[in-house]
């Protein structure tokens, strides 16, 4: 009860809140937002008061969803006399959970004012609606309520967890900081790279450069153990902190099997509970947001899915229904399953129901069935108490979006249905991928990445025509990250080119989606956009990158769902009329194994590449045929890589012809060698990174 009363009061606030947002808000468009929000938190306040048998708020709110419906069904808003009856309403609210607060019993009798004005007023409303003259503001003074908000009676539980995650925040921060040391580990790592390069400032001895790169790889050292210690700091008190806050699985069921019986005698139905991993612990924030989704299934599973005892027993079925919700841990996340054996969806009903809301019609089956997440499709034929309104599960699915989670649903018709929500451990941080699209950077939670692949631009589809890629035999639809965003899309590319892909989503319902560029992949602190932000569904949060820059959370969900709903591409993301344009790449190493995966390597990234055995052989095909870089090893028969590198060098020709020299040889005479003989970047076998290297490649030419 403690905890229904501090419900009530926050619904109760944020329906002030939003309330009063409408007065203000500038476009109509804006009202309409906040209107479907007062309308799904008073559906969900509605669903804790029956729960918890307070009736005379069940009955309050029920009356502000009859308002609320009537108006988005006339396809207007929210008038200023209509606004403040909600108000009175709200206020009503309030003084409800102060009486339960201070164990005064609640009556029917005590709130039947306000609830004979929710009722007049609709009816008043509506014939002044019709006669076109606004019901008086004055007509609805008559009942007011002592305006007590809940920022006037936060108690001591709420002030702790408020430090709790202070602290928790705090530990997070380090987190950052450990990133940044990274970073500073990979700066002196460059240095020691440039002061290699000194010798086209002045001609260096192997004694002085052997100083440098000593006094670097020291405090390349010292930033390595620095990063080691307070990595292990950090980890510590994330995972004490962590461990103070979490509870078990357990909580968030408390008081389900109630609502089932409650629900059911009203319903005729049957229905009993099954409950698995219920031990297992999860953050304080996932339980909270997840207690309203759960208890909006349940709502829909016997709403929508168990049938009456004759029903069943007709389908030879048990009498009573059986409801499962199990939860189990996998990685950095965890995934809950709300089953029913009921009688499953009807496909066509959700079909019928969203094309009366003005849905596009998808021809996959499964993405009709997800039709029924979106706001204002129900499978009710009735208004009813239960359910009718098309609200639960779009309120489960913002809420499962809003910890940056996905929801998906399955059914067998006659055999039952099945709800996945997989949701992250924890909302502080997150493992997230940089990507860029449109001049922009953003992250994207890596659970939620499937693969990343480069794709020919020749693959993909062609303006105007189906938006399927095929990937492993698998048709994906395709979806352009800056066209869907508003941005400007990406810098076009030559058909010869590659661009990359993210795969996203879950198995079977995957997306492809085509960005600029996908960069490294690291732990980052997140945060809310806010209020204001609430509504749009692109984003998860928002996160500043340990180089400062801000970066927003994407909503994998909602690229995988906006990818299936496209029926064709609108973005042509690459010119074919351009003529191949291939810089040519010529690899020089006597080791077969070592230039062919260096071709490889190349030819992905988009180069022509020519090998040669040695050096001899490079020199003769370049002044023959000429490149545009040569990739070249130290160690080779007749000609090695220094003296092709000095030939190049003295030539008329090639004198500006970028050399990269890559080589076992690590000393300090060697590597001064090569950069004084003219090369141009010098990388060592025993560090060979395949990133790096086509970096070195991409920056020459």
């Amino acid at each position: 009860m403690d905890l229904f009363v501090q419900e009530v009061k926050e619904r109760a606030s944020e329906i002030e809140h939003n309330l009063l947002a409408m007065e203000n808000a500038d476009t109509p468009e804006d009202k309409r937002n906040l209107q479907q929000r007062l309308l799904r938190i008073a559906h969900s306040l509605k669903g804790a008061a029956g729960l918890m048998e307070v009736r005379p708020v069940e009955a309050i709110c029920h009356r502000m969803e009859d308002l609320l419906a009537a108006v988005a069904s006339e396809d207007r808003v929210l008038i200023e006399s209509e606004l403040d009856l909600m108000l009175v309403a709200a206020d009503a609210i309030v003084e409800a959970a102060n009486k339960l607060e201070s164990g005064e019993a609640l009556s029917d009798a005590s709130f039947g004012d306000v609830l004979k004005l929710l009722e007049t007023g609709i009816a008043r409303e509506a014939e002044a609606l019709q006669a076109k003259e606004p019901a008086s503001r004055s007509q609805f003074h008559g009942v007011l309520f002592p305006p007590i908000r809940v920022s006037d009676t936060d108690g001591s539980l709420r002030l702790a967890a408020d430090r709790l995650d202070a602290l928790l925040y705090r530990s997070d921060e380090l987190i950052a900081s450990r990133a940044r040391i990274r970073l500073r580990t990979e700066l002196s790592l460059s240095l020691r790279e440039r002061a290699r390069r000194l010798r086209s400032v002045k001609a260096l001895t192997s004694e002085e450069t052997a100083e440098i790169e000593n006094g670097l790889r020291e405090l390349a050292a010292g930033l390595a153990e620095d990063s080691r210690l307070l990595h292990g700091s950090v980890a510590a008190l994330s995972r004490e902190v962590r461990r103070a806050r979490v509870q078990p699985f357990s909580e968030v069921c408390q008081g389900l099997s109630r609502m089932i019986r409650e629900i059911g005698r009203a319903s005729g139905k049957s229905a009993e509970l099954h409950v698995s991993g219920g031990e297992i612990e999860i953050d304080r924030s996932i339980l909270a947001g997840l207690k309203d989704a759960l208890r909006h299934l349940i709502r829909n599973a016997i709403g929508h899915g168990i049938e009456t005892p004759n029903e069943r027993l007709t389908a030879g079925k048990r009498e009573v229904g059986r409801i499962t919700v199990s939860a189990v841990l996998f990685g950095d996340n965890m995934q809950v399953r709300v089953e029913d054996d009921g009688r499953g969806f009807n496909i066509d009903s959700i079909v019928k129901a969203a094309r009366n809301a003005g849905l596009p019609e998808p021809n996959d089956e499964k993405q009709r069935l997800r039709l029924a997440f979106e706001p204002g499709v129900s499978t009710s034929a009735q208004i009813t108490k239960l359910s009718g309104r098309g609200i639960g599960l779009d309120i489960v699915r913002n809420a499962v979006e809003s910890m940056r989670g996905s929801v998906e649903v399955s059914h067998l018709p006659g055999r039952g249905a099945t709800f996945v929500l997989t949701l992250p451990l924890t909302l502080a941080t997150v493992r997230a991928l940089e990507i860029a699209a449109g001049g922009q950077v953003f992250a994207i939670d890596t659970a939620s990445v499937r693969r990343v692949l480069r794709v020919a631009a020749t693959d993909l589809p062609l303006p105007g025509k189906v938006n399927i890629l095929s990937i492993e035999d698998r048709s994906i639809r395709v979806v352009e990250l800056a066209s869907w965003l508003g941005l400007p899309g990406m810098t076009k590319v030559a058909p010869t080119d590659h661009v990359t892909i993210l795969v996203v989503g879950p198995a079977g319902g995957e997306a492809a989606v085509i960005v600029d560029h996908a960069g490294r992949e690291q732990e980052l602190l997140v945060r809310s956009l806010g209020e204001r932000l609430a509504n749009l569904r692109f984003y998860n949060g928002g996160t500043v990158l340990p180089d400062g820059r801000i970066a927003l959370l994407l909503n994998a969900a909602a690229l995988a769902e906006a990818a299936a709903m496209e029926t064709e591409i609108r973005t042509e993301v690459f010119v074919r009329a351009l003529a191949p344009v291939k810089r040519k790449v010529l690899v020089v190493d006597d080791s077969l194994s070592i230039r062919t995966l260096q071709k490889l390597i190349l030819e992905a990234a988009g180069y022509e590449v020519v090998m040669a055995a040695d050096g001899t052989q490079a020199w003769g095909y370049l002044q023959e045929h000429g490149a545009d870089v040569v990739v070249a090893d130290v160690d080779m028969p007749e000609m090695d890589g220094f003296s092709l590198t000095q030939a190049i060098r003295q030539s008329a020709s090639f004198g500006d012809l970028p050399v990269i020299l890559v080589t076992g040889r690590e000393t300090a005479g060697d590597r001064a060698r090569g950069l004084n003989v003219g090369a141009n970047a010098y990388i060592e076998k025993d560090a060979f990174d395949q990133e790096q290297f086509v970096d070195a490649v991409r920056q020459l030419v």
